[in-house]
């Protein structure tokens, strides 16, 4: 397949990125058409039982998997659930954040009606549109909302939780952080702001930020929509706003432009572009076309790989990926896909 997502002018084998190995997931081994009747908002995988964790417009988080021999419904804030995250060590513990400005801690192991919401807190003021764990251990969790504010929790020794630091207000309304994988270190996207903000919790909330802006002025021609780092920590990828579908690959911690990456133009001011990382951090996925269609491309030369077509008819606002499980995809036609691996050929 001969095309490319970056424009020719920037198009360049960079020595830092490893070549593609052709592995990623493109076939559709399944679809939940009924756990939600309404669009869906986010999605998590428990980490030891592979359930789906879904949320949606209708106000509940919804679990499914193969260890659960039914379905699990929590009615757990008064408005949509806006994230969802899983400590990563102790896996039943899931984390949910909404738009009526609640955050919820919640023992995936009970029924809600058995005490299964542990903690609650309402320290924000408006939307929390995300809530983390801090992947390697859980030690920390962070908030980001629209009031502008990112608040950091800390584990204590009753394995309760703690607000910590209120760091803010940004400069608009915080719309992506995540968490550098091995350190305790919180990378946020803030709208109408051309720097991404680096805050090291270990070192006294130190924060640094560092413009996206190649040329390095202050003109803010987009915002970041999402950010992820890379599976091995040595990049930053950051899914903008700009119609053109614009993806930027910086070295972790710096300015430096690695890589650009140009999706399928919108002028739908209403799409939401999002990414997720291939476990080996060859390929990503990106999403939020027109086409309602996921794309594979391949990290180091920008190449479209693969489309995985067929399996969604509105926008998709989800995606998740566990290497056991495969990506997991969720939109507005209400619609859970797991792609995976094609099956191997029989050798005759």
């Amino acid at each position: 397949m001969d095309k490319y997502l970056i424009s020719p002018s920037l198009y360049y084998r960079t020595q830092e990125l490893e070549d593609g190995d052709d592995d990623y997931y493109t076939t559709l081994i399944d679809t939940f058409t009924n756990v939600h009747q309404s669009n869906i908002l986010s999605i998590a995988i428990e980490p030891s039982t592979a359930a789906i964790a879904t949320s949606s417009t209708d106000r509940t988080v919804k679990l499914t998997g193969t260890k659960y021999t039914e379905e699990r419904v929590y009615h757990l804030h008064q408005g949509p659930v806006l994230s969802i995250d899983f400590h990563p060590q102790t896996s039943h513990l899931m984390l949910t954040t909404s738009m009526d400005g609640s955050i919820a801690l919640v023992d995936t192991r009970k029924d809600e009606q058995d005490n299964a919401e542990l903690q609650r807190f309402t320290d924000h003021k408006k939307y929390v549109i995300r809530g983390i764990f801090s992947p390697e251990d859980g030690r920390y969790l962070a908030t980001a909302s629209y009031d502008r504010m990112i608040n950091i929790y800390e584990q204590q020794d009753n394995c309760e939780y703690k607000l910590v630091k209120q760091i803010g207000p940004f400069l608009g309304n915080i719309e992506t952080i995540c968490f550098m994988p091995s350190n305790h270190v919180l990378v946020a996207g803030v709208h109408d702001d051309n720097y991404l903000h680096y805050i090291h919790i270990d070192d006294q909330f130190r924060r640094e930020k560092y413009n996206m802006n190649a040329n390095g002025d202050d003109w803010v021609s987009f915002s970041p929509l999402w950010v992820s780092p890379s599976p091995d920590g040595r990049h930053v990828l950051v899914s903008t706003n700009q119609n053109t579908g614009r993806l930027i690959l910086f070295a972790a911690g710096q300015a430096t432009q690695v890589q650009n990456y140009y999706d399928v133009p919108s002028e739908n001011q209403f799409t939401t572009r999002r990414h997720c990382w291939h476990p080996s951090g060859r390929y990503f996925y990106v999403s939020g076309g027109d086409d309602n269609c996921i794309r594979v491309i391949e990290t180091k030369t920008g190449r479209l790989t693969a489309e995985l077509e067929g399996g969604h008819t509105a926008m998709v606002r989800a995606m998740a990926l566990d290497p056991q499980l495969g990506l997991v995809t969720g939109g507005y036609d209400h619609l859970v896909n797991v792609w995976a691996n094609p099956p191997a050929p029989m050798i005759r």
